[in-house]
């Protein structure tokens, strides 16, 4: 496998019970994330396609120090940028590599949900691959998989009226999900899957610098206390956590409070900053 952008990165926290679109008014309820994978067994794995007996063995052979393997195994986060690199580097193979043999296809009652009908796809060309797209891009290899926009994005309204259309480096199309995942586990339509690369530290620790997030842009509101994206006018795309304040005016804030708070109008793409849609996932480092 070529260590290029069409190198896959799968999802690990769910941050939504996607019941739907709710009332901006109501109480957070904290909604249970969904099982994370096994960081030990995915090292196990790279150190058995390896040949590698040690965590130190491991640690080199990944470029990093022992120190990081062993709070990875600790925290059980999986490092899904360093993964990608040392299977493209080593020609692992990463489906395997992330969830072991038999777990896709087995779907059985236990299995760790994030993972179930999920699909890694065959690349798109070349030439298709390397060119900003603002919709999503289709492609069979067993099962339909989906490509999320790449460098540029358009919201359209079920009328095919433009509601809003911007182009940014932040979002990027590292990680294609099969068809059924997208629309059973997450519940986003593949024309609202947006993928998004986090700039800055403003939600720290909830998300950081470089961390990368799913969002669905048809759901442009979200109970008090959870996070949408939204654009301001130099172009970026950033996350904040919604609530309201004591007038009854939808605002929303950081985690570390690093900026004031801004009034938003998720029903007006006229004015900034612009909600984009809601954070439905994080794929955390």
């Amino acid at each position: 496998m070529q260590a290029q952008h069409t190198s896959k990165i799968v999802p690990m926290h769910a941050d939504t019970d996607r019941k739907g679109p709710t009332d901006l008014s109501e109480t957070a309820t904290g909604a249970a994330e969904e099982p994370a994978l096994s960081t030990r067994q995915v090292m196990a794995r790279i150190k058995e396609q390896l040949g590698l007996e040690t965590d130190i063995e491991l640690a080199d052979a990944m470029g990093v120090g022992v120190r990081r393997i062993h709070n990875w195994k600790h925290r059980n986060t999986v490092p899904t940028e360093e993964i990608v690199a040392i299977c493209g580097k080593e020609g692992l193979d990463l489906q395997y590599i992330l969830t072991g043999p038999g777990l896709l296809a087995r779907g059985e009652a236990g299995a760790q949900a994030p993972f179930k009908d999920l699909t890694f796809p065959c690349a798109i060309s070349p030439e298709q691959a390397s060119r900003p797209r603002d919709t999503y891009t289709p492609s069979q290899c067993g099962h339909p998989q989906i490509h999320p926009p790449y460098k540029a994005y358009t919201q359209r309204s079920e009328q095919g009226e433009v509601l809003a259309a911007f182009s940014s480096p932040q979002i990027v199309d590292v990680l294609a999900p099969g068809l059924n995942w997208l629309n059973h586990s997450l519940g986003i339509a593949p024309e609202n899957f947006l993928l998004i690369k986090v700039l800055g530290d403003n939600m720290s620790p909830w998300v950081q610098d470089g961390d990368l997030i799913i969002v669905d842009t048809s759901i442009r509101t979200t109970t008090a206390g959870g996070c949408l994206v939204l654009r301001y006018p130099d172009g970026v795309l950033m996350v904040r956590r919604v609530f309201r304040d004591p007038e009854g005016r939808l605002m929303v804030r950081d985690d570390n409070e690093c900026s004031p708070p801004d009034v938003i109008d998720p029903n007006d793409n006229t004015t900034y900053p612009i909600v984009v849609g809601r954070v439905v996932r994080r794929l955390v480092r």
